[in-house]
C-alpha cells in the first residue's frame, strides 16, 4: 500500500516569540514544523506575559504549562493563533489533559472554541470541571477559517481572578488541502489502497456509478475501476428507453399472461445489442454489475403503456390485465437475455448479481392513504392506481430471475419519515404476495453535507425490522449552495461509512450488505445540473487524473477505526 499523500502541519508556537519566562530558555522555536506527509502540530499554547509558564512541575508531573488567569492580559486566558491558515478549510483536532485550581472550590466552565463566526463559534470542549481534578479534551471538527483566527478557552463564564490551569500532552493536529507550502501533489487513485479492500471485512462488496455512454472508454478509469470496486451500476443504459432503444416496435407478436390470455408484444425490440457490449467489457475488466432499472417511472416510453403502442395514434392507456402481460413479457425479456448471455459467455456465472425492480414509486409527500407516486408523475400508477404493479414486478423478477440474484426495491430520500414509512408500505405489500421476493431495500443516498448520519441511521433500522437487507446504492454528498468544504466532505463520508459498518450484514442478522457511489469523479456528476449555479464536489476522486480526495482518505480512515 503506498502512503496516503496529504496536507498537515505541525505547529509549535510563533518563530518571532522567544519562551515565556521561567521556562529556563532562551532558544526560539518555529512557529510551524512541516511533516513529510504535510501534517501540522501545535504543541505549545501561545505565550501570554507572566501569565504562561512553560515546563513546570506539579502533582509528581514535569512539561506542564501553567497558566495564572489572573495574570493575563488577554480576554480569553489559552489562546491558539490560527491566522496563518486563514481562508483554509481544515479539521482540526485538540487533545490534552487539564486540572483547574480555583480558590474558591467552585466549578467552572471551560469551553474551548474557535472564533468562527460563519461556522456558528465552534466549539471543542464545553463542561463544568471540578477543582482540583485532571480531566482529558479530545475532539476534532471540520471547519473553514476565515482571517484572524483562533484557538481559545473563553474567559466570558471565568472568574479568572482565582483560577490556576495546568495543561499536558497539549496537542493541535491540523489537516487540509493546501495548508501547506511544500505539500506533495495529491495521490491518484492507482496509487492508492483500492477502497473495495479497504472495505472488505465489512461488505459484500463496492460500486461505483459508470456512464458507458459518455465516459467508460477513458483509460485511466478502465484502469482504476478494478482497483476500487468489484462492481458497477450502469447510470442510464440499463433503464428502458436505452433497452428500448428510443424505438417504436415495428412487428408485434403474442405473450401468452398469466391470467391465460394472448397479447400483442413487440416482437422486434429489444434487440440488447448495448447491454451484450456493457456485460463484455465489464467481463474483460472482471467487474460484475448490479443492474439499474427494471420498472420506473421515468426513462420508460410512453407508448408502452398505450395501446397498440401508439402505433396508430392512440393515446390511450390499456387496461391493468394487458400492463401485467407487457410488464411481465419485459422483465422476463430481460432477465432471460442476461441468464443467456452468462450461460453462453461466462460459464453460466452472474454477470449481474442483482436488480433493481422497482425505482422510486413512493411518493415524495407521502401520507398513510396516498403513499405512491400518482397519476401525474407515474404511468404506471396512473394505469394501475395502487400497489399491484409493484408487487407484480416482484412477483415476475423472482419467476424469471435466478433464486440467488438480489431483488431490490430502489428510492431516494428514504431518511425521510413520511418517504421511509411509504417503503415501509410498498414491503409489507411485496412480502404478503405468496410469489413475490424482495431482498433488499436500495437506499440511493443522495445526500447533503449537512445531513444526520443519525436521522439516516434510524431509516436503515426501520428496513432492516423488516426482515431484509439494504444496499447503499447511490451515494453522493452535495454541498449545495454553500461552499465546497473538503474537510467537511471528509468527515461526512468517514461518519457515514462508520454508521454503514456499524450496521453490516453479519452472520445470522440482516443489514447493510453492500455500497455503491453515484459516480467516479466531480467532473461528471449529476449534481451540477440539480444545482445550478453552484458547483458540486460530491465524490472521492478529482480531475482528469483522478486525484484522492480528502474523502477518499475519510471512507479509508472509517475502515481502519472499525478493525
Amino acid at each position: 500500500m503506498i502512503m496516503m499523500k496529504k496536507t498537515i502541519l505541525i505547529l509549535t508556537i510563533a518563530a518571532s516569540l522567544l519562551f515565556a519566562s521561567g521556562c529556563g530558555s532562551n532558544n526560539k522555536t518555529p512557529r510551524m514544523i512541516e511533516n513529510a506527509d504535510g501534517s501540522l502540530d501545535i504543541t505549545r499554547i501561545d505565550e501570554d506575559g507572566k501569565a504562561v509558564k512553560f515546563n513546570t512541575k506539579a502533582d509528581g508531573s514535569v512539561n506542564l504549562t501553567r497558566i495564572d488567569f489572573s495574570a493575563t492580559s488577554r480576554a480569553n486566558p489559552v489562546t491558539v493563533d490560527l491566522s496563518e491558515l486563514s481562508g483554509k478549510d481544515i479539521e482540526i483536532y485538540l487533545s490534552c489533559e487539564m486540572k483547574i485550581e480555583d480558590k474558591t472550590g467552585a466549578k467552572n466552565q471551560i469551553l474551548w472554541m474557535i472564533n468562527e463566526p460563519d461556522e456558528s463559534f465552534p466549539k471543542l470542549f464545553d463542561r463544568k470541571v471540578e477543582s482540583g481534578k485532571w480531566f482529558t479534551v479530545n475532539k476534532r471538527i471540520p471547519l473553514h477559517l476565515g482571517e484572524k483566527r483562533s484557538l481559545y478557552i473563553s474567559g466570558g463564564p471565568l472568574n479568572k481572578d482565582n483560577i490556576i490551569c495546568y495543561i499536558k500532552n497539549f496537542k493541535v493536529h491540523i489537516e487540509g488541502e493546501g495548508i501547506s507550502k511544500n505539500a506533495p501533489v495529491p495521490a491518484t487513485w492507482t496509487e492508492v489502497q483500492g477502497v473495495k479492500d479497504a472495505l472488505k471485512n465489512y461488505f459484500d462488496y463496492f460500486g461505483l456509478c459508470v456512464s458507458y455512454n459518455d465516459t467508460f472508454r477513458e483509460p485511466l478509469l478502465q484502469q482504476g475501476l478494478p482497483l476500487h470496486a468489484d462492481c458497477v451500476t450502469m447510470e442510464n443504459e440499463f433503464k428502458p428507453d436505452f433497452i428500448f432503444a428510443w424505438a417504436k416496435p415495428a412487428k408485434l407478436t403474442e405473450f401468452r399472461a398469466e391470467n391465460g390470455k394472448l397479447y400483442k408484444v413487440p416482437a422486434d425490440i429489444p434487440t440488447f445489442t448495448q447491454m451484450d457490449a456493457i456485460l463484455s467489457d465489464m467481463q474483460k475488466l472482471n467487474l460484475k454489475l448490479r443492474g439499474h432499472v427494471l420498472v420506473w417511472h421515468s426513462q420508460t416510453p410512453i407508448w408502452f403503456f398505450q395501446k397498440n403502442y401508439g402505433l396508430t395514434g392512440e393515446t390511450t392507456f390499456v387496461s391493468p390485465d394487458e400492463m401485467n402481460a407487457r410488464l411481465e413479457w419485459y422483465i422476463k425479456s430481460v432477465l432471460e437475455h442476461v441468464a443467456k448471455w452468462e450461460k453462453e459467455n461466462n460459464n453460466g456465472e452472474h454477470m449481474i448479481f442483482a436488480w433493481d425492480v422497482v425505482n422510486e414509486a413512493a411518493s415524495d409527500n407521502a401520507s398513510e392513504a396516498n403513499y405512491l407516486r400518482n397519476a401525474s408523475s407515474s404511468n404506471w400508477f396512473a394505469v394501475y392506481k395502487d400497489v399491484t404493479f409493484i408487487v407484480n414486478a416482484f412477483r415476475y423478477a423472482n419467476k424469471y430471475a435466478p433464486k440467488d440474484v438480489k431483488l431490490v426495491y430502489n428510492d431516494y430520500g428514504c431518511a425521510s419519515t413520511a418517504k421511509n414509512k411509504a417503503i415501509c408500505k410498498i414491503i409489507d405489500a411485496i412480502q404478503a404476495a405468496p410469489d413475490a421476493r424482495i431482498d433488499a431495500v436500495g437506499m440511493q443516498t443522495h445526500i447533503g453535507i449537512n445531513d444526520s448520519v443519525e436521522t439516516f441511521e434510524t431509516a436503515v433500522k426501520n428496513f432492516l425490522a423488516k426482515g431484509i437487507n439494504v444496499q447503499i446504492t447511490e451515494m453522493d454528498v452535495a454541498n449545495g449552495s454553500s461552499g465546497y468544504n473538503a474537510m467537511k466532505l471528509k468527515d461526512c463520508y468517514k461518519n457515514y461509512f462508520a454508521m454503514f459498518i456499524k450496521n453490516r450484514k453479519q452472520p445470522g442478522k440482516k443489514g447493510i450488505e453492500g455500497i455503491t457511489l453515484w459516480g467516479v469523479r466531480d467532473e461528471w456528476t449529476w449534481l451540477n445540473g440539480m444545482h445550478k449555479g453552484h458547483t458540486q464536489y460530491p465524490l472521492l476522486f478529482k480531475g482528469k487524473e483522478f486525484y484522492c480526495k480528502p474523502a477518499y482518505y475519510g471512507v479509508i480512515e472509517a475502515a481502519k477505526e472499525a478493525e
